[in-house]
């Protein structure tokens, strides 16, 4: 079985955005059993010597699949799609863009979504949070700009399949969904609900707050 690693508690502005999220939504979508090995960042559980020796960064997720340690949220979904035959396309042109899709979600849309949602949540009083928000706000609605374009009689990245690269692009959008920022994009407003329609999605979400909810009560 895999294990994941997780946040077992966290700092409640970021529940829900976590990008251990991910990894959960692609176990659902494969259909792979898994257990939760909840880290408690407010105890310093993710620079503990025991889990700098699972992910040397000390970030979460990472996965344990019978042995085989991988951390990083892209490569863990890419991981999983890999081994489970789901959420990949079979052919090598197909699987190509989904490479392809996969960084330019991690890479060119999420970068300022993230940093928009860091000022937000926990910068938002100091002093050079506008200006550099107001700068992200530019960077973002270009990216996003491209990719509504791109979602134009598209249903998801690739078509009419949803495949990994989807779970890490809807996810970075979802980190600004307390903003206005995609109500100018209404293709890219139309693809994350249809993402986050998915049962997949919102059974590990409803699990992933439940499980939290009840970490911080104890």
């Amino acid at each position: 079985m895999i294990t994941v690693y997780g946040f077992g508690k966290v700092t409640p502005q970021v529940i829900g955005i976590t990008r251990d999220l991910r990894v959960f939504w692609a176990l659902e979508e494969c259909d792979l059993a898994y257990q939760v090995h909840g880290l408690d960042d407010f105890a310093g559980e993710l620079q503990s010597s025991d889990y700098l020796e699972i992910n040397p960064f000390g970030k979460v997720p990472a996965i344990d699949d019978d042995g085989c340690i991988i951390f990083e949220s892209g490569a863990i979904v890419t991981y999983l799609a890999e081994q489970s035959g789901r959420l990949m396309p079979s052919s090598g042109a197909e699987r190509a863009k989904a490479f392809q899709w996969a960084f330019a979600a991690l890479d060119t849309v999420e970068t300022p979504l993230t940093e928009i949602a860091v000022i937000d949540l926990f910068e938002a009083d100091a002093e050079w949070a506008n200006q550099r928000r107001s700068a992200l706000v530019k960077m973002a609605r270009d990216r996003l700009e491209v990719l509504d374009r791109t979602l134009v009689e598209k249903a998801y990245l690739l078509g009419d399949q949803f495949s990994y690269p989807d779970i890490l692009m809807a996810t970075s959008l979802h980190q600004v969904q307390h903003t206005d920022l995609l109500e100018a994009f209404p293709n890219v407003v139309s693809y994350l609900a249809r993402c986050e329609g998915r049962p997949a999605w919102r059974q590990c979400l409803g699990t992933y707050k439940q499980r939290l909810a009840e970490a911080a009560r104890l």
